[in-house]
């Protein structure tokens, strides 16, 4: 699978190592999970794994423990960039 950097809002999160990181998913819901620091891309984006893309939507899978969804979702293709 590709990895890809996904557009997101990044803080500190509860413990060492780990990253509060917030997305919008393709239907413009919140989307929060907590991820290693070491997925972290840049300063507004976070390391995925592109699964399938359909029509400028794209399923991703995110890293780390994620609260209210599944961990493959589905983002706009362009929030997505070379990781």
């Amino acid at each position: 699978m590709t990895r890809k950097a996904l557009k997101a809002s990044i803080e500190a999160g509860l413990f060492p190592g780990e990253v509060l990181v917030r997305i919008r998913d393709a239907q413009d819901r919140d989307i929060s999970f907590f991820a290693p620091i070491g997925a972290v891309s840049g300063r507004e984006a976070v390391t995925v794994r592109l699964v399938a893309s359909n029509g400028g939507q794209c399923f991703i899978e995110l890293p780390g423990e994620v609260y209210g969804a599944g961990r493959v979702v589905a983002v706009r293709e362009a929030d997505l960039s070379a990781a």
